[in-house]
């Protein structure tokens, strides 16, 4: 089907209407800063869970990682943005300064973490790839929780920072660096080749996550879902901000509250 083209008048038109979901409950901002509301979750279920272990891939300026209370915790990035080598070593935190997959592949195979933060890279291809490595080292009661799987715009889904801000300003004069890359498309693929998981989607209270984990009992397949997602995986380019809003469905969408109260009232036993 060919792309239509469009007059500056239409683009500017359709920008402003795909922005409106960042003003709905799809996509609720707050006063909290990103640390604060990911080191509440964070917290939460470190100590509902009795989570002894700790793995952040995408560190940035440590804010979150520092204020994890999990009594072992390891952070990787490629180029932390604060001074790290104080902290390395000390009162159970360690640090690896390189790429995820560097990472992973210096690691016991046998080495597992009871909760998994990722907020690295924000393309589809890397944060699948960190999810999937995150697996192999997981285990039965383990939670990955995953930041930027909601886009709050057209703009945000795309792959470059710069272009996301650019393009933004310079069609609705918006000065924002709200940014998630195409990140959302790892919901589908997780759907349609992880279907052993639970998947549910925090859409309130902060930047929305997606937690996923092995529930203790199985998961009946839910055929619309598995329509959803593998339409979406053999249709990957097209699967751009229209047809996320038109599947939101698929990501599971609900209060933080309600989420985590999931996740916990599901692990507990597991962790037993």
């Amino acid at each position: 089907m060919p792309v239509p083209i469009l007059c500056t008048e239409s683009i500017r038109g359709l920008a402003e209407g795909w922005r409106r979901p960042r003003r709905t409950s799809l996509v609720t901002t707050t006063a909290d800063s990103a640390a604060l509301f990911s080191v509440r979750r964070l917290n939460r279920l470190a100590e509902a869970l009795s989570c002894r272990t700790y793995l952040e891939i995408g560190v940035f300026k440590g804010e979150t990682f520092l204020a994890v209370d999990v009594a072992s915790r390891v952070g990787v990035d490629p180029e932390f943005r604060f001074d790290w080598s104080s902290h390395h070593g000390k009162d159970g935190i360690e640090f690896h300064q390189c790429s995820s997959d560097t990472f992973f592949d210096s690691i016991d195979h046998a080495t597992t973490y009871d909760l998994i933060f990722v907020d690295g890279l924000h393309t589809f291809e890397q944060t699948y790839r960190d999810i999937l490595h995150a697996l192999r080292h997981s285990h039965p009661g383990t939670v990955i929780a995953i930041d930027d799987t909601i886009p709050c715009d057209v703009f945000s889904t795309s792959r470059s920072l710069d272009d996301c801000v650019g393009m933004r300003y310079s069609l609705t004069g918006v000065a924002d660096s709200s940014w998630h890359g195409d990140t959302y498309k790892v919901i589908p693929l997780l759907t349609a080749f992880n279907n052993d998981l639970r998947l549910i989607t925090l859409i309130d209270a902060g930047n929305p996550w997606t937690l996923i984990w092995r529930p203790p009992s199985p998961i009946a397949e839910d055929e619309l879902r598995t329509m959803q997602a593998m339409w979406a995986v053999h249709n990957l380019a097209a699967a751009d901000y229209l047809w996320f809003c038109s599947n939101l469905s698929l990501y599971a969408p609900v209060s933080e509250e309600d989420g985590l109260n999931d996740v916990i009232h599901s692990l507990r036993g597991a962790r037993s």
